[in-house]
Order: C-alpha cells, then structure tokens, then sequence
C-alpha cells in the first residue's frame, strides 16, 4: 500500500478490513430486502418476481463463468494473457456477479415476505440451496483474489479440480432452485 488508500489489486487487506468488508456484503442484502419491503407496493410483485428471474440470471451466469476462466488463467501462465484473464475475472465478480447477488436477495426477500413463503418447506429448500450458491460465490469471490495476488497464478495449479466442484455445485444449486419454485414438492 502506497497511498493509504487501501490495497491494490493482488494486494491482501488487513484482517480487519476484510471482516469490514464481509459485514457490510452481508448487510447490503438484508437493507435491500427491507427497502424494499417497506417501499414497494404489492400490486408490483410479478415485476419483482422477473427483476429477481433477472438478477438472478446475472449472478448465476457470472459465476459459471469464472471457474472456466480461473482454469484458462491458470494454464496461461504468467504473461498478457493471463493478465488480461485476471482483469475479466476482476470485472466480472465486481460489476456484474457481486451487485446481481445483492439485487437476487433483496428482490428475494421481498418475494418470500409478500408473497408469504416463509413457512413453506420447498422455500426452506430453496433457502439453503441460495445459501450453497452464496458460500460459491464467497470461493469465488476469494480464488478471483487469489489470482491476483503476486504468486498466485503459480499456486493454483493444483486447483484446477477445484474449478470444476465449483461449476458442478453451482449448477446443481441453480437446477434445484429452478425445481423447487416451480415444482414445489413439499
């Protein structure tokens, strides 16, 4: 760190910066849930139903993204390909995968309070599959970091395996939810 101004790409944050971070990752959701709880009419909630089909979309086909993308990074080896694929990646979590997770839960949670899901036992089953997706999208997340950091490409070499649980447990997650909405079979 040079200026002060927090870390720079590749760079680790403090300990308590990272923990800053996770907190507000976790709180950003829930305010949008209750925002927009508080704030939207119900008479809106098939817009809402297709912002959350959107957003949620857009986080789900980031994140089968960047798995390929971490495979293709690592067999690059270091040089401009591999730099240009660490920029992609950094792109993609921060612009599109990052905010479309926050967008899913927020319209999420305003669909389970309207819609009154809460206590239905498919929801609990598509709760805890969201949760699956949100703990890939955290290793993600990190593996982007990891990338990046000076020395990191080198030892990631033995993660390739790891790229593939992530896309297979992504997609099970997402095919799941996809059958539990529109099924409901319990």
């Amino acid at each position: 760190m040079t200026d002060g101004a927090g870390p720079r790409r590749g760079e680790l944050a403090s300990p308590s910066r990272r923990v800053l971070r996770a907190v507000i990752g976790l709180l950003i959701p829930v305010a949008a849930a209750v925002g927009l709880i508080l704030l939207v009419p119900i008479d809106l909630y098939d817009w809402m139903k297709a912002a959350h089909l959107v957003t949620v979309t857009a986080w789900v086909a980031g994140m089968l993204a960047l798995p390929p993308l971490f495979a293709l990074h690592v067999g690059a080896g270091p040089g401009p390909v591999a730099d240009m694929l660490g920029l992609i990646e950094h792109r993609l979590i921060r612009h599109l995968v990052n905010p479309a997770m926050v967008a899913t839960w927020g319209f999420g949670g305003w669909l389970v309070w309207e819609g009154g899901w809460i206590a239905s036992g498919w929801f609990h089953g598509k709760l805890a599959l969201v949760i699956l997706l949100s703990a890939v999208h955290g290793s993600v997340s990190a593996e982007t970091r990891r990338l990046a950091r000076p020395g990191g490409l080198e030892k990631a070499r033995s993660r390739r395996g790891f790229y593939m649980v992530l896309n297979a447990v992504g997609v099970s997650s997402g095919v799941g939810t996809v059958i539990l909405v529109i099924v409901k079979p319990f």
